[in-house]
């Protein structure tokens, strides 16, 4: 049993460092680790793309539509691997146009609640002002928003690491407690005997 729980204090240790090692990496360098992620995906793809393509380049019937898909998937890759930033950007742009259309879509709602008299019609043009200015800042800093979600994951995984470094302090420290009291009681009890 000890046996047990010591190789999972040492396995949720490990686990701790590293989640403290990986928040440092992503609070310090952000722009980094996203580069480097963003590259071995797209190496993973264009590994997948080209052993995916010359099977069906050797095969005597062609397939052209798969020929066309592994090739795709190739280049996909390859552009990936040459502007990973670009690829790190592409989900808040998509986010910011999302809110910029939701925005418009509202200001239009808003001109309905003015012609119905709507109570406090005013207000649903600001949020929709606002939608529309997170959107554009969305698509406008894409990247920078990109590196603030790797910060704070990273700050997440520092938190992580030490909260659990605790936890398996606090754990060996009441577990060396209950054995050594468990030891303490039965030397009590031989003493009587």
């Amino acid at each position: 049993m000890m046996d047990k729980l010591k190789s999972i204090k040492i396995d949720v240790t490990l686990a701790a460092v590293l989640s403290v090692v990986l928040g440092v990496l992503l609070v310090i360098w952000p722009a980094t680790v996203i580069t480097v992620l963003a590259r071995v995906i797209a190496i993973i793809l264009m590994v997948s793309g080209i052993v995916s393509l010359i099977p069906r380049l050797m095969d005597e019937v062609k397939s052209y539509t798969s020929i066309i898909v592994s090739l795709l998937i190739t280049l996909i890759g390859l552009w990936m691997f040459l502007s990973p930033q670009a690829v790190a950007s592409i989900i808040p742009i998509a986010i910011g146009v999302l809110l910029v259309v939701h925005g418009v879509q509202d200001l239009s709602l808003a001109l309905e609640g003015k012609k119905t008299k709507a109570h406090n019609w005013w207000s649903i043009p600001l949020m929709a002002i606002l939608n529309i200015v997170l959107g554009v800042l969305c698509i406008c800093n894409a990247f920078g928003l990109v590196k603030l979600g790797m910060i704070l994951i990273g700050i997440m995984l520092i938190y992580d690491g030490l909260s659990d470094m605790f936890i398996v302090h606090k754990v060996n420290k009441a577990s060396k407690e209950f054995v050594d009291s468990t030891i303490l009681h039965e030397e009590n009890l031989d003493d009587y005997m």
